[in-house]
């Protein structure tokens, strides 16, 4: 999505959507106060080619990603850790690509607002379509279902062979970083971890209350980003924070953005 566009819709629907999320959340219990966390980087990825960072996920040694088509086209790339980008499928401007998720041996991409899940074998041939009723913005699995985020505050489980909803929660918090704008997810160890888009904020969710539990502010990554790529960020205010993946094997993570020449690779720590 873009962020002016997303300014308009979220603009229209605050006012239903806080009716029916506060009585949610007097129904649920109260979420704790998160945790704060902070990133430690130990090394860095530089890409060969930038892509608008929609999704993004660690398989066999390598990353997959779905880039939207704003200043491009929407694709699913693969990206080795030597950072070179080979584009497995490109679906051109028809459709806006959202989050990517891999699951049973198959990619799912999300697509924004045409309704749209791609499947996909691990190469990149397309598989088969499904419907989804709602926007699409980020997208995981925990294994068993899809979990996926609209913009507009709202957690979904679905299945995965014909994407049928199975369970929705509304996103809470009791602290300052509010989670409406969930965006590029990944699920780790139980834990749903996602950027809060056009924000600095990554925040770590349970989702089965739906409650943020720790929040991680990225912007020290500011200090350490070379000219360059400072340049390459500044150019357009669309390029903001977005892509966290983890490798299960070594627990690193794997960090960019939009448009982001480089991928940071780290983890995460508790600092109180």
């Amino acid at each position: 999505m873009t962020m002016f566009t997303c300014f308009a819709r979220r603009a229209v629907l605050a006012l239903g959507f806080a009716l029916v999320s506060a009585t949610a959340a007097l129904a649920a219990k109260e979420c704790p106060a998160p945790k704060q966390l902070d990133f430690v980087v130990e090394k860095k990825i530089t890409r060969s080619l930038s892509g608008y960072t929609q999704g993004l996920e660690f398989r066999n040694g390598k990353l997959y990603e779905s880039t939207g088509r704003t200043g491009g086209q929407t694709r699913l790339n693969l990206i080795d850790l030597d950072g070179k980008v080979t584009t497995l499928a490109d679906l051109g401007t028809s459709v806006f690509g959202e989050g990517l998720t891999i699951l049973d041996g198959q990619i799912f991409q999300l697509t924004w607002q045409e309704n749209l899940v791609f499947v996909y074998d691990l190469h990149g041939k397309q598989l088969r379509r499904m419907k989804n009723p709602h926007l699409g913005w980020g997208l995981a699995n925990d294994g068993r279902n899809l979990l996926f985020t609209d913009g507009e505050g709202m957690l979904r489980y679905a299945d995965p062979k014909t994407f049928r909803i199975t369970r929705e929660l509304p996103l809470r918090s009791v602290g300052e970083v509010e989670p409406d704008w969930l965006n590029e997810l990944e699920y780790v160890d139980g834990k749903l971890y996602g950027n809060i888009y056009t924000t600095p904020w990554i925040v770590r969710v349970d989702p089965d209350s739906g409650c943020v539990e720790a929040v991680a502010d990225m912007s020290p990554l500011n200090e350490i980003i070379t000219p360059d790529e400072a340049a390459a960020i500044s150019a357009s205010a669309e390029n903001v924070l977005n892509g966290i993946a983890r490798d299960p094997a070594t627990g690193l993570f794997y960090i960019t953005g939009k448009r982001w020449p480089m991928i940071y690779v780290g983890k995460f720590r508790d600092i109180n």
